[in-house]
């Protein structure tokens, strides 16, 4: 009963025995120190929140990047998809956006192959990105989003709000959020009228990804066929937003 309090980026639960007796394994050396091992009655036991996760023996639990809570790793991209669209909404109506359109590809995909080193190493397979309405609604239409306001009128307030939202979800130095919010500064003149942003949203993603990927090179516990899937998986998902002001 030693782990009390979850403080890693990636959990996993297991049974109070293993909890404890894992240290001794021959291979726990391997083991990432940015893995926590807990029993699952600890779980049961915090007083931190876990969202949307039936946990049981062998869960993989995951720091949400955004919030103080834990997710399981196999909901993340959907969470941090979804996180990040939200974000990107917030800040079109802070900047006085009368209406923008959000379209979600994948640009590439990599299989991740374990080093000797226990590293992920990867292996490039490209997708293809299409950004086409009438498929993006067939296939992944819960990504897709249109949006029209009234066009408030914009404010350093309002501006605030939409640089403080960016950085809160890691989108402030993305490139073309920055010019955004550069060209729609209401200090300035000749402001922005129209632009279309394509961002990355996987970062968060592939950064937990490889730290639990440890997991599989430790050989300490047996993982589930979803979870060693989700764990060698790399993806660029990118989104394509068309803000019009």
């Amino acid at each position: 009963m030693e782990n009390r309090t979850l403080t890693k980026d990636i959990i996993y639960v297991t049974t109070e025995e293993r909890a404890y007796n894992y240290k001794w394994e021959k291979t726990a050396d391997k083991l990432s120190s940015e893995v926590q091992v807990v029993s699952i009655d600890d779980v049961k036991k915090l007083d931190r929140d876990i969202v949307d996760a039936k946990v049981g023996l062998g869960t993989i639990l995951v720091k949400h990047p955004f919030m103080e809570k834990y997710i399981e790793i196999d909901q993340l991209e959907d969470e941090i998809t979804k996180e990040k669209l939200t974000c990107l909404g917030i800040i079109a109506f802070h900047l006085g956006a009368r209406g923008y359109e959000t379209l979600y590809g994948f640009e590439d995909s990599q299989e991740a192959k374990m080093g000797a080193d226990g590293q992920a190493n990867y292996k490039f397979a490209e997708i293809g990105l299409k950004f086409d309405i009438q498929e993006k609604n067939v296939k992944t239409g819960k990504y897709w989003s249109q949006n029209t306001f009234e066009g408030n009128l914009l404010t350093e307030d309002s501006y605030a709000i939409a640089v403080d939202k960016a950085k809160e979800y890691g989108l402030y130095y993305d490139k073309e959020v920055k010019f955004l919010l550069e060209t729609r500064n209401p200090r300035y003149g000749n402001r922005l009228t129209n632009r279309k942003v394509k961002c990355e949203l996987t970062r968060e993603l592939n950064k937990s990804l490889d730290i639990a990927f440890n997991l599989k090179f430790a050989s300490i516990f047996s993982l589930t066929a979803n979870y060693n899937q989700v764990l060698t998986q790399r993806k660029k998902i990118v989104i394509e937003t068309n803000f019009v002001f």
